[in-house]
């Protein structure tokens, strides 16, 4: 049709596992980025989909008080099945607190072993670390809001737990510390868990994906 760019898109997938304690469940966000660029490279100023797109495509919550080691079962056997299992996701853990012990098991799993966790701090900046990475829990929590407000982010009303994952994000607060900083957390009783899985998914997505082949070619003497 006149007028109609050609678009080439591209999903990359990010799995987000948010560990329970005694009261809280593990739970899990499988979230898509979806971006797109015109065919034409001349043509991107007109690209109507510049901004990338965050679409869940799964929320789950495992049952409270399982065991770890089953726990960490259950995972890899999602990872395993289509399509999952074809996608090659990146997969962000709590790294916090218990998380610390359960990321441990993941290292002899074949679908795990590439997670990287995610320690969430009440500073200001983002670092690397062995396991992955610091991240103030305000970097993560604001950015699920300011793609709610600019409506690049997307959560299908079919997902069971859509309407507690709408709940949890409206219950958020920001408050101020004496020294000026923000902090984001859950009203009094509430639950975070599937913000805080959907929030490490799409921090994975928003970093740049790593290299794995890098081709080498040897000059002939």
């Amino acid at each position: 049709m006149k007028g109609e760019i050609a678009l080439i898109r591209r999903r990359a997938i990010a799995v987000g596992i948010d560990i329970g304690q005694a009261h809280d469940p593990t739970a899990i966000a499988v979230v898509s980025k979806i971006t797109s660029k015109a065919a034409n490279p001349a043509l991107e100023s007109l690209n109507p989909e510049r901004n990338p797109r965050y679409e869940v495509q799964h929320l789950e919550r495992l049952r409270l008080g399982m065991p770890y080691p089953a726990q960490v079962d259950q995972l890899e056997a999602m990872l395993c099945r289509p399509p999952l299992n074809r996608l090659s996701p990146r997969v962000l853990v709590d790294y916090t607190g218990v998380g610390r012990p359960v990321f441990d098991m993941f290292a002899g799993r074949h679908a795990l072993r590439r997670a990287q966790g995610v320690v969430i701090t009440g500073g200001r900046d983002t670092t690397r670390h062995r396991a992955g990475w610091s991240v103030p829990k305000g970097e993560l929590v604001s950015k699920l809001q300011a793609l709610l407000h600019a409506g690049e982010l997307r959560i299908a009303a079919s997902l069971p737990d859509a309407p507690v994952l709408l709940r949890e994000l409206q219950d958020f607060r920001v408050r101020f510390t004496d020294a000026g900083n923000a902090t984001f957390n859950a009203r009094e009783g509430a639950h975070d868990d599937l913000v805080l899985a959907l929030a490490l998914a799409v921090f994975g997505l928003s970093r740049p994906e790593p290299a794995r082949d890098v081709p080498i070619v040897w000059a002939r003497r």
